[in-house]
């Protein structure tokens, strides 16, 4: 199947996809604030880049995307340049897995969020989150 759009047109349609701020982000961090969660990141510096951070618990928080890390529940391949995409996606796979593993050892809680979670529940997200901190905070 070709691509309905021109290389210059898909070109500028990829490069207007965020990697930062997208609405499940934001999402998620407004009901964050509104549960009384205080002292997250959002730009920290770490390993992988996680979408939030809360440094004092060592709580790393990312909001993958279905597409972009191969949901198994929503993800669909791609129907062009499918070589390129299987390559792509199998890499991102492949490197949260190593961030997960390099974030573990460092003695970092991590916490992984499917978009279409985050879409569907936030609110779920949210606690599970504030439950972790609760937890940690306790010990």
């Amino acid at each position: 199947m070709a691509d309905v759009h021109t290389k210059k047109q898909r070109s500028y349609n990829m490069s207007r996809i965020k990697c930062r701020d997208t609405k499940p982000e934001i999402s998620l961090r407004r009901l964050l604030y509104a549960g009384g969660a205080r002292g997250y990141r959002v730009n920290y510096r770490l390993k992988g880049k996680p979408d939030v951070v809360f440094p004092k618990q060592k709580i790393a928080v990312f909001v993958d995307g279905c597409f972009w890390h191969k949901c198994p529940r929503c993800f669909q391949k791609p129907a062009t340049n499918k070589k390129f995409w299987q390559d792509k996606i199998n890499s991102n796979v492949r490197r949260d897995g190593e961030i997960n593993s390099v974030l573990k050892e460092s003695g970092w809680k991590v916490m992984r969020f499917w978009e279409h979670d985050i879409r569907k529940n936030a609110e779920k997200c949210c606690t599970k989150i504030l439950h972790e901190i609760r937890k940690i905070r306790s010990k």
